[in-house]
């Protein structure tokens, strides 16, 4: 069973459910120490950058540099900031699904039903119910570790998961990076739509994530693995790139061709 991170109320109207978060990945990545060429691990130290001394941790203040100047702040002084302290995640409104841009998804926890009680598990039900069929999300806010956080509340997988989610201001706007000109010179060609969709289409399958693993995670565990054995690790040549197709036409007419012959 997962950890508990956080516990308290979903409420939709007058309606409340008590639930308790849990965190919908595992940390897969391999960790690290860090050592020095004895094999002697290090340790991380505050010092001041002025004269090199050890800062004891409750002497540490929080800096904000602002119009050329730095200004220092203490925890108390920061804790007039904070949101108000709530164990309820108020939803503030449905929306559609389709209408959630998933680039503002951050990370995904899961919300299970808290207590027995035969009222809880109905309540619970019901909304993971509701918004299944109506294909829609609840939009609300939960405080967590003294933050304010969005968040968008779903059904998956017979579970109410729910999503942190970034606001507005933290998404840069891609009209604002003009990378794409939007001359007729740089326009595809309707052929070369038309191929483009055959390589598409010829390339389309129905989305089955088990079908993809971390690569990196597993050459870097067999190469630890031969580090361990005593076995020699050979640092592989760094491969060029893909240099752009002059002929994108005949890019395309290839790329169908090497899909359809692997059937």
């Amino acid at each position: 069973m997962a950890r508990g991170l956080w516990s308290g109320t979903l409420a939709f109207g007058l309606v409340a459910v008590p639930v308790e978060l849990v965190s919908a990945v595992r940390d897969m990545d391999v960790h690290f120490h860090e050592v020095d060429d004895r094999a002697q691990r290090l340790e991380v130290k505050r010092v001041c950058a002025q004269d090199g001394s050890a800062v004891p941790w409750e002497e540490i203040g929080h800096g904000y540099e602002l119009d050329g100047r730095l200004v220092v702040l203490s925890d108390e002084e920061l804790a007039a900031a904070a949101p108000e302290r709530t164990r309820t995640i108020e939803v503030e409104q449905f929306v559609a699904l389709a209408d959630v841009d998933p680039a503002h998804f951050d990370h995904p926890y899961y919300l299970l039903p808290q207590g027995g009680a035969e009222g809880v598990t109905r309540a619970y039900r019901l909304l993971r119910d509701v918004i299944a069929e109506q294909e829609q999300v609840a939009i609300g806010r939960i405080v967590m570790r003294s933050r304010e956080q969005l968040v968008a509340v779903r059904e998956r997988d017979g579970l109410l998961a729910l999503s942190t989610m970034l606001f507005a201001d933290e998404l840069r706007d891609p009209r604002a990076l003009n990378a794409v000109p939007a001359d007729r010179s740089s326009a595809p060609s309707r052929r070369e739509v038309g191929e483009a969709l055959r390589v598409i289409d010829a390339m389309t399958r129905d989305f089955d994530p088990s079908r993809y693993e971390d690569c990196h995670r597993s050459r870097l565990l067999r190469l630890i693995q031969r580090k361990q054995r005593g076995g020699e690790v050979k640092i592989p040549d760094v491969e060029p790139e893909p240099a752009p197709v002059s002929d994108l036409m005949a890019a395309l007419e290839a790329s169908l061709s090497r899909v359809t012959s692997r059937g």
